[in-house]
């Protein structure tokens, strides 16, 4: 390619995002008109005025959460998450104000109680019958665009299958473009070889005679010279032509475009915390923690006093840890086992060991001598959910072992996390073990959400009810 012609990457959005902007604000519009119908409130400017605010307020947070991304390649289930996102911000903006102008004892709590439950309801049911009305029509024929992919790497055949699998989002595949016949590595389908449709003449003839709408080009990096080849010959015909990066090579984690002036960069290891994410994952630490203190308080104080009763020592004991950003912390648990002063080495607490006294073996396989560290959470060192804190000794034995290991510490270290609730508690004797654990943790950086977090916590006492590799 001779020349190039900058520009920014941009989120993919959809064509129906007039439409989709129309409905949402009709419907919220509509929501309130018969919040007030049903509870006989007379309509009145004032609720003209709050109908166009959270309209408005709802757009600007629609934006931030990516609500109106393109949905051919979404289902409606993800949706939801930023939906109700941006309407709790829609809401949670229209209440700060009217509290700021004391307004709000103007309007009625039934009437916007209604409407803030009944707005992102309608929101949802919209969405969910224009996508089943799109998918309806694509079976028949209608809005779907032929595929064929450029490669047959892992990416390409994953990609493939994804498409395969994904019927609903109209793609028809045409098989894989290589120069050489893969003669069966292709991915397999039904027991099937995905077809080879040839090399690059069979992609010449295809785009003269508008036999594929989309090309994926899934090639390696080190054949740019060949990405530069196809792309040329793309360049004088309305086929719609996508790099697909390899970014497995590099075990992306939270990857994202980032645009700097005109030049498009894309995260390798990235915080899952960012903006409004930071704000909504404190403020559920918040909460939960100072729950957890309040109701748990007494139970403190009796391990506080049994701890004394059992044996001599401090009754909090002090470890150091790898936090966020893998700045060294300090955190907070019952002892557990007894004070020797022999060995300054760190020994991780096996089956069977000597060290732990009679409260202490109750207090570690029910972990209630982590319920110090809910203080923790609050002085802002941890998170009720995240990457369990491994010892420091532990973190320099396998960061220099295990390929990325250090990017777990790209959050907070949490009282429980999704290993945990996976079986991967307490000691972690074998590498095997730890890769596990490991694959887990950045397993939920990846995914993170809030209701991943309380999906998390809910299955925490299962998990500890168990007592599987607490000792």
């Amino acid at each position: 390619m001779d020349e190039t012609i900058g520009g920014h990457i941009r989120p993919y959005e959809s064509e129906l995002n007039i439409l989709k902007h129309a409905v949402d604000g009709v419907l919220i519009i509509l929501s309130l008109v018969l919040a007030c119908w049903l509870y006989l409130e007379v309509w009145e400017e004032k609720y003209t005025l709050v109908a166009i605010s959270g309209v408005a307020l709802f757009y600007v947070a629609a934006k931030i959460n990516n609500l109106y991304l393109s949905s051919r390649y979404r289902r409606v289930s993800h949706e939801i998450s930023p939906l109700l996102y941006s309407w709790f911000s829609a809401i949670t903006g229209l209440l700060f104000v009217g509290y700021i102008f004391k307004i709000t004892h103007g309007y009625s709590r039934v009437v916007l109680g209604l409407w803030f439950l009944g707005a992102p309801l309608s929101l949802i049911l919209w969405r969910a019958l224009l996508k089943s009305g799109l998918n309806f029509g694509r079976r028949l024929g209608y809005n779907t665009r032929s595929v064929a992919i450029i490669g047959t790497g892992k990416t390409a055949q994953r990609l493939a299958s994804n498409i395969q699998d994904m019927s609903w989002i109209g793609l028809n595949f045409l098989g894989f473009i290589t120069e050489n016949n893969p003669a069966g590595d292709c991915c397999r389908k039904d027991d099937e070889n995905l077809e080879w449709l040839g090399g690059l003449d069979t992609l010449y003839e295809l785009k003269d005679h508008g036999g594929v709408d989309i090309v994926y080009i899934a090639l390696p990096a080190s054949q740019h010279q060949q990405i530069d080849e196809i792309l040329e010959m793309l360049s004088d015909s309305t086929v719609s032509t996508f790099l697909v990066p390899d970014f497995d090579l590099y075990g992306l984690a939270q990857g994202r475009w980032i645009t700097i002036g005109d030049t498009p960069t894309v995260s390798v290891v990235e915080t899952p915390m960012l903006g409004s994410s930071a704000g909504l994952k404190r403020c559920e630490d918040l909460i939960v923690a100072f729950v957890s203190i309040v109701i748990t308080a007494p139970i403190m104080a009796l391990i506080a006093l049994a701890i004394k009763i059992d044996s001599k020592g401090s009754v909090i004991y002090r470890q150091r840890r790898h936090g966020l950003n893998g700045q060294e912390i300090t955190i907070w648990k019952f002892r557990s086992m007894e004070i020797t002063g022999k060995d300054s080495r760190f020994r991780q607490a096996c089956n069977g060991d000597k060290r732990v006294t009679r409260i202490g073996k109750f207090l570690r396989r029910s972990s209630l001598d982590e319920l110090p560290q809910f203080f923790n959470v609050l002085t802002g060192h941890m998170s009720v959910v995240g990457p369990r804190p491994h010892a420091v000794a532990h973190n320099e034995e396998y960061r220099g072992s295990i390929w990325g290991y250090m990017q777990r510490h790209k959050v907070k270290p949490g009282i429980t996390g999704l290993a945990q609730i996976n079986g991967y508690r307490g000691e972690t004797k074998t590498r095997e073990k730890m890769e596990k654990r490991f694959k887990y943790d950045m397993e939920y950086l990846n995914n993170w959400s809030i209701w991943l977090d309380i999906k998390i916590m809910a299955l925490t006492p299962f998990a500890i009810i168990t007592g599987k590799n607490a000792y």
